[in-house]
């Protein structure tokens, strides 16, 4: 019986010692990770809003909407989504939900939404590739509504 346990003792030692030396080089130093072999995803929570001098066609531009907000309430890596909404030129309102995915420094959007005007509603869905820094997101979408193909580029600014 104690030799069964002094060999299963040996075991365990042999197998922790085995599992740290996979953390070392073969001359025994510690291979840390470079800053290059991790992934940093940005936090995006938080309201972003429109720069006026972009432009878009199909929908109404950025430079004829006021208060044109994109509010990212749900981030779990690099996962996020949220909602915007905006005021435009002609009573045009625009609200909708979109959803990103950051992979490779470039965030991927998904979103769709209506434009409303006196009672009318033009249901559109946009697709985009969005470079991201810590205070602007820029976006090139193209996408389609009730009116034909949209597309554009958009700049938003951090709150």
């Amino acid at each position: 019986m104690r030799d069964r346990r002094l060999m299963t003792n040996l075991i365990c030692g042999l197998t922790i010692l085995a599992a740290g030396c996979e953390f070392t080089t073969s001359e025994g130093e510690l291979n840390p990770i470079t800053p290059s072999q991790v992934a940093i995803t940005p936090v995006l929570l938080g309201t972003w809003s429109i720069n006026a001098a972009a432009s878009g066609t199909g929908l109404p531009s950025a430079a004829s909407c006021t208060e044109l907000e994109f509010t990212f309430t749900e981030q779990n890596g690099a996962m996020a989504s949220g909602t915007f909404r905006a005021s435009c030129a002609g009573g045009i309102e625009l609200t909708g939900t979109a959803t990103g995915t950051y992979t490779d420094e470039l965030l991927t959007v998904m979103a769709s939404g209506t434009a409303s005007v006196l009672g009318t509603q033009c249901p559109f869905t946009l697709s985009g590739t969005a470079r991201v820094t810590t205070s602007q997101i820029e976006i090139d979408y193209t996408g389609t509504s009730c009116l034909g193909p949209v597309s554009g580029s958009e700049v938003l600014n951090r709150n």
